[in-house]
């Protein structure tokens, strides 16, 4: 197969990986929302959005074998887009003119962005840098989660966010790694492969928790977008990925975009969680109290 080929194959399968992705996010919520759903059932829902999420993201390690990083991450941010038609498919969140419009822009800027990225890999840095800089990210998101704990939705999003892209970064340093072979022996001595490991040994529950308190489309929306602006600087200034010559003005004109049609989404799901969404459930008799007693204070009289 050519070069262009290979292309095709890495962009068609980070297309299934947004799908996969979607797909995952909306399981998961439904799982983590249901509260008169029997506890195997909804475990088990939960562990098949897992694996859902899995596939996801084994179909981003293959279009990061092809594809830069600033590429992938701009395509597979289009499960925002999923998450938001399967949230009012399978959970019957509203969607309105608005919404549609917010997924429109979204999709065209993030296609902007991935047109506009270079296919030319050349490292702009050391190996050694590489792993000292993911692994310095590394530490510091694990210390930005144990913050985002206490905080809401958006911060603990914010930090999946992070965790992702740097996982996504790691995979693709060892998959253009010189001289490196993926085998068994070779991962287990690259210190690479434990980055991917604690970026999403922190991510995976912390999303999980984010999905807990809100509708689906707002975490992902909002870690969908920083899955495409980190991983994408960093791929820049460390693995060498770039812009198409004369392509800034799109890739600026489609950040904008994407940007804009995330927040949108990102501030209609935040208000409509404030409006009519659940509070996630308690964790303590104590806390149950405390629950009932702010509901009926907040309840309007008949």
């Amino acid at each position: 197969m050519n070069a262009i080929g290979w292309v095709a194959v890495g962009f068609t399968a980070a297309a299934l990986a947004a799908v996969f992705d979607g797909a995952g996010t909306v399981l998961q919520a439904k799982a983590a929302q249901s509260r008169d759903m029997v506890p195997v059932r909804r475990e088990t829902l939960y562990a098949v959005g897992v694996f859902v999420d899995v596939l996801g993201w084994a179909l981003t390690v293959v279009a990061l074998r092809f594809l830069p990083v600033f590429a992938v991450q701009a395509i597979v941010a289009g499960q925002t887009a999923v998450t938001v038609v399967l949230a009012h498919l399978v959970l019957r969140s509203a969607i309105h003119s608005t919404d549609l419009l917010a997924i429109a822009c979204t999709g065209l800027g993030l296609a902007a962005l991935a047109a506009s990225a270079t296919a030319d890999i050349g490292w702009t840095a050391s190996s050694d840098v590489v792993t000292a800089v993911l692994l310095g990210l590394l530490a510091a998101v694990v210390l930005a989660a144990v913050w985002a704990a206490h905080r809401g939705a958006v911060a603990r999003s914010v930090v999946t966010g992070l965790a992702f892209g740097g996982s996504a970064v790691s995979v693709r340093a060892l998959l253009v790694l010189p001289g490196f072979t993926a085998t068994p022996i070779a991962l287990l001595t690259q210190p690479l492969t434990y980055a991917v490991i604690g970026y999403a040994a922190v991510g995976v529950p912390l999303y999980a928790s984010a999905l807990r308190r809100s509708t689906p489309a707002m975490p992902s929306a909002i870690v969908t977008m920083i899955e495409v602006v980190v991983p994408g600087a960093l791929g820049m200034v460390l693995l060498g990925d770039g812009i198409r010559p004369g392509w800034w003005t799109i890739a600026a004109g489609g950040l904008l975009l994407a940007s804009v049609g995330v927040t949108v989404l990102a501030m209609r799901e935040t208000a409509r969680a404030r409006s009519g969404f659940p509070a996630p459930p308690p964790t303590s008799a104590q806390d149950g109290d405390r629950n009932s007693e702010a509901l009926a204070s907040e309840r309007p009289p008949k």
